[in-house]
């Protein structure tokens, strides 16, 4: 980049709140804020550049291919994406932040992504609004994310859930398959399907996409089961 707008793209990363950064369209950090390298256990924020996810001093490396598809489909499909991220950071504290990441623009091409975290470990309702957007080599903002609320919690509505129902639902509603799920929560396939079939029966659903369906319809797609933030990971909320 350019160094003036390198300088600008920085100084506005700096006011912003929360872990901030951006990254090349090869996911190499061409930034991070201080408040980033200190959760990530890197001792000054400069010594981000030009390292990748892979060679973070914390247990945010294992998720590091995670990132990088997501990097990858943001600047592929031009559209920002919310992050649910679980881990372990710096000193081996558990975190849970809510990250926006969107495409990078310079001169009308994406360049990389731009990333901001908002730290939910101990919130029961938040909401991210229009924290970050596309920054443009003139640092103007334009089509910022819209505003976006989850609730945190076991139930939600009329239909009761069981806590590993919920976590079930939640994976499931984001594309995620019965071997995918039954990996990301410690459970056999054929015992996920089991769930799934409880679930279908009390969302009176036909079908798993008419379940997904009906789900959305009650709500679900805006709701986070307290039982997601007992384990490593990062996965897409829309």
């Amino acid at each position: 980049m350019p160094r003036q707008a390198g300088e600008l793209l920085r100084q506005t990363l700096d006011r912003m709140p929360g872990l901030c950064g951006c990254k090349d369209e090869n996911s190499v950090f061409m930034y991070g804020n201080a408040a980033y390298a200190e959760a990530i256990g890197v001792d000054h924020h400069l010594d981000l550049i030009g390292r990748t996810d892979y060679d973070m001093p914390c247990e945010t490396a294992a998720c590091a291919d995670l990132f990088r598809a997501q990097d990858r489909d943001v600047m592929d499909n031009a559209r920002p994406l919310r992050i649910l991220d679980i881990h372990p950071f710096a000193g081996g504290e558990w975190r849970a932040y809510l990250f926006s990441k969107t495409p990078l623009v310079e001169d009308n091409r994406i360049v990389g992504t731009l990333f901001q975290g908002i730290d939910i470990t101990s919130t029961r309702f938040f909401e991210l609004g229009s924290m970050l957007g596309h920054i443009h080599a003139g640092m103007d903002k334009s089509d910022p994310i819209g505003q976006h609320s989850f609730i945190v919690g076991h139930r939600r509505g009329a239909i009761s859930l069981a806590d590993r129902e919920g976590e079930i639902l939640f994976f499931l509603i984001r594309g995620k398959s019965c071997k995918d799920i039954a990996s990301l929560v410690g459970l056999s396939p054929r015992t996920v399907e089991q769930h799934i079939a409880r679930l279908r029966d009390k969302f009176v659903a036909g079908s798993r996409k008419e379940l997904v369906d009906r789900a959305i319809q009650a709500g679900y797609l805006s709701f986070i089961p307290e039982r997601i933030f007992k384990r490593q990971l990062s996965v897409v909320l829309g």
